[in-house]
């Protein structure tokens, strides 16, 4: 396949009219996908460039000019065995669920690409034995051998490990049965939380910050779905029990600080410092691979210091 195209013009009939321009390109150039030409993708309208992500829909008529400028991955050199001792809370030959610590990344990025993470663990600890999985970030290939789901570098908790390309692909496409419990403690501020609650709000990168996520109504934000049960509270703070049926990036502590608690030692959204973010995946249900029409229950105990007594 090419890696490149260079310019070419695209007029807007009247069975294009109405699709997005990243859409369109995919169309009348289908030796190249349509997640390419979102992420490096040219596109000029009467000489101004239009971003795909803009989600830009065309109009008839329109005479647009359209390049392809698309760059290898550099591999992120990263498999590297770590000698880290993992905490095995169930296992099968097919798949595994370790209980993930607090401060260690799940896999390197190109941002941090620290050769101590949960991915190096499980290469040191089952070897060849992990499916292979792989994502490209800004440009880079990310190893992620045996990754299902990820949670944050401050989340303790369950994590799902695939130990086949099979179980892998059996797992990504059966997710939606999947159910995770969180309990996190928040900081009392203002109005007193409901015994249960729901917050609804679309989440996306914050503008001014990219390092964060943000509550937005804007048409490019992901709708996000959080559930919770007040379990025990005090003066400072309150014990909850949370569901998430949408899993975005960051989203329970979004969501937490959007409605005025945030996480006890969460700073980056606005929680006090403390040891530790005090958020925690403490129960998995999932599809059981070996017996596909059984689910099977995975609980990481709730560390001590999330106790309000």
């Amino acid at each position: 396949m090419l890696k490149t195209m260079k310019k070419q013009e695209i007029t807007i009939t009247e069975n294009l009219a109405g699709m997005r321009i990243d859409s369109v390109a995919a169309k009348m150039f289908p030796e190249f996908s349509r997640s390419q030409w979102q992420k490096n993708g040219e596109f000029r309208l009467k000489g101004a460039p239009r971003p795909a992500r803009k989600k830009v829909k065309t109009q008839l008529g329109e005479i647009w000019e359209v390049r392809l400028s698309q760059n290898p991955a550099k591999k992120l050199d990263q498999a590297i065995p770590w000698d880290f001792p993992l905490q095995i809370l169930a296992e099968s030959a097919s798949w595994a669920v370790i209980n993930k610590p607090v401060g260690i990344s799940v896999h390197p990025a190109p941002s941090a690409p620290e050769p101590k993470t949960i991915v190096n663990a499980l290469v040191h600890h089952f070897g060849e034995n992990l499916a292979k999985n792989s994502d490209k970030l800004d440009g880079q290939e990310i190893e992620k051998p045996g990754i299902v789901h990820r949670l944050d570098k401050t989340t303790s908790g369950v994590l799902l490990i695939a130990k086949t390309n099979q179980v892998h692909a059996f797992l990504q496409k059966n997710w939606s049965k999947v159910e995770k419990t969180y309990f996190a403690v928040v900081e009392n501020r203002g109005k007193k939380l409901p015994k249960t609650g729901k917050i609804t709000a679309g989440i996306t990168r914050d503008p001014r910050n990219r390092q964060r996520m943000t509550v937005s109504n804007e048409e490019s934000a992901k709708s996000a779905l959080t559930l919770f049960e007040k379990i025990a509270e005090n003066k400072k703070f309150t014990l909850l029990k949370i569901n998430i049926p949408t899993g975005r990036t960051h989203q329970i502590r979004v969501h937490l600080s959007a409605i005025g608690h945030p996480i006890h030692g969460d700073t980056k959204y606005g929680g006090k410092e403390a040891e530790r973010v005090l958020l925690h995946a403490e129960k998995i249900v999932f599809p059981n691979p070996d017996k596909q029409d059984e689910l099977t229950e995975v609980v990481a105990p709730l560390p001590e210091e999330f106790s309000l007594e």
